[in-house]
């Protein structure tokens, strides 16, 4: 059975780089999975409307297509059975749950996400064996070790509950939600920031982690506000998405072609720069 990069980097205590799939489109994924710049793509069920079916063919695209190299994710719209046992069933080699605020909530993440005796995963699926490049029952018997299992650690309540969410067992890493974490704590929504109190619950969650010897990873806008979290010990790191990679040099030419600095919300969030050449201030967006 083929191994779970992105697991076995996390478990040697090596960074994990990823980016996020927004677009639903398994003609991108597969572009991007075959230039072969990351160690996992995730694809969003939480705030995209990706389908099973085509969740499913963007799984296999990223799997085969890399030849395993690359690791499928899915970060699930929530922690439920359904969520988790569908994700999975259509490829996913991994599954990270949003909004875990207490240990009972990270708990049914993982009992949904294993097989028995570790879990209550159902047996099921048609292909998901398939990525792991391996027969149905040596998948059903070895699939526990080689998924990787994740919660979201993105409001005030998670960050006190910390300590007893990472007990649970097998729990293979947890993950900051850096814009709910800020909007959580009362603040506007960002990838990062310098705000004392979004600092201290960062600190509060890392520094259990490390004591706790489970990785944590986050996602970052671009290549520059990756240093520092290496810095911080994040080794499963998200660089973007689909979308922003698309929409940002899109902009970067555009602002290239026409002399415009890049905007203090960048091009990804950018809306109605049509028009804006030297001379004609057009629109900043709606």
């Amino acid at each position: 059975m083929r191994v779970n990069e992105t697991l076995r980097l996390l478990r040697d205590g090596r960074p994990a780089f990823g980016t996020w799939l927004q677009l639903y489109s398994p003609a991108a994924a597969r572009l991007l999975a075959a230039q072969g710049c990351f160690h996992w793509m995730l694809v969003d069920f939480e705030h995209t409307p990706v389908d099973y079916p085509t969740a499913a063919t963007m799984f296999s695209s990223i799997s085969d297509i890399s030849q395993g190299q690359i690791t499928p994710l899915a970060r699930v719209a929530t922690g439920s059975v359904e969520q988790i046992k569908q994700a999975l069933d259509c490829g996913a080699q991994g599954v990270i749950a949003p909004m875990v605020n207490t240990a009972e909530d990270a708990a049914q993440v993982v009992r949904y996400a294993r097989f028995p005796p570790e879990g209550e995963r159902g047996a099921g699926g048609l292909a998901p064996h398939l990525g792991f490049g391996v027969n149905r029952p040596d998948y059903l018997v070895q699939a526990n070790r080689e998924t990787l299992v994740a919660v979201q650690i993105e409001t005030r309540q998670a960050v006190d509950n910390i300590a007893s969410i990472l007990a649970v067992p097998g729990l293979d890493m947890v993950f900051i939600g850096p814009n709910d974490l800020h909007m959580s704590l009362g603040m506007p929504a960002k990838f990062w920031s310098d705000a004392p109190q979004f600092l201290h619950a960062v600190r509060s969650v890392t520094a259990a982690c490390q004591d706790a010897g489970i990785p944590y990873g986050t996602l970052c806008r671009d290549t520059a506000a990756v240093r520092p979290r290496l810095s911080d010990g994040f080794t499963f790191v998200g660089i973007g998405s689909d979308a922003h990679f698309m929409l940002t040099h899109a902009g970067e030419q555009y602002g290239d072609l026409h002399g415009i600095p890049e905007p203090a919300e960048t091009w990804c969030n950018r809306v109605g720069v049509f028009g804006q050449a030297p001379g004609n201030p057009g629109t900043t967006g709606s």
